[in-house]
C-alpha cells in the first residue's frame, strides 16, 4: 500500500477495494494526530449525520440507526448512527455494511475530508496504491461528501452575530 498521496496527470493512487476490502468499513476514527480534539469532547468514531441522511436511512426502514445527542460547547442537537458498545458502527454487521447502498455523507466522502488549514486531504487506507491509478474526475462524488460535511459543520456551529456582538459590549 502506498503511504502517501500522489497525484500525478490527473490520476490519484487510490482505488477502492470495495467488496475486495479487508476492512470495507473504515472502522473507529480517532482523528488525525495527537494535537487535534473536538470542541465538544465528542469522540471521534461518532458517525453524525446530515438531515438528508436521516432521511435517507429512516426511508430504507433503518431508523433504528438513528441516535440522538447533544452538543455540549452550543447545546444544539443532532443525530448519528447508533454505535455497538465497542464503539464500532451498528451498520456493520458480519464484516460488512449493511447500509453501502444509502450510507451516511461522512461514509461516502471517505477518504477525503477538508482542513481548514490543509484544504483537501486524505485518510490514508487500504485503497491505496503505489502508483496512481484512478482519475481524480472519479473521486468527485467522495470530493463532493466532503464539502457536504464540511458545510455542515460549519452551519451547526454559526454564531448568531447579533448574539456575539451584544456578549462583546
Amino acid at each position: 500500500m502506498g503511504r502517501e498521496l500522489r497525484i500525478i496527470d490527473g490520476r490519484i493512487n487510490f482505488a477502492c477495494k470495495k467488496e475486495r476490502c479487508e476492512k470495507c468499513c473504515c472502522g473507529q476514527f480517532s482523528g488525525t494526530g495527537g494535537n487535534i480534539s473536538s470542541v465538544d469532547g465528542r469522540p471521534f468514531n461518532e458517525i453524525v449525520l446530515t438531515e438528508e441522511d436521516c432521511d435517507r436511512i429512516r426511508s430504507n426502514g433503518r431508523s433504528d440507526l438513528i441516535e440522538e445527542g447533544t452538543f455540549t460547547a452550543n447545546g444544539k442537537n443532532y443525530h448519528k448512527i447508533a454505535l455497538n458498545q465497542s464503539g464500532s458502527c451498528k451498520a456493520f454487521i458480519n464484516g460488512r455494511c449493511s447500509i453501502n447502498g444509502f450510507k451516511p455523507t461522512l461514509c461516502s466522502a471517505f477518504p477525503f475530508y477538508i482542513d481548514m488549514f490543509s484544504g483537501l486531504c486524505v485518510i490514508l487506507c487500504e485503497g491505496f496504491t503505489d502508483e496512481p491509478c484512478t482519475e481524480m474526475s472519479k473521486m468527485g462524488p467522495s470530493m463532493e461528501s466532503a464539502r457536504k460535511m464540511y458545510e455542515f459543520w460549519v452551519d451547526f456551529y454559526k454564531v448568531d452575530d447579533s448574539e456575539h456582538n451584544e456578549a462583546c459590549k
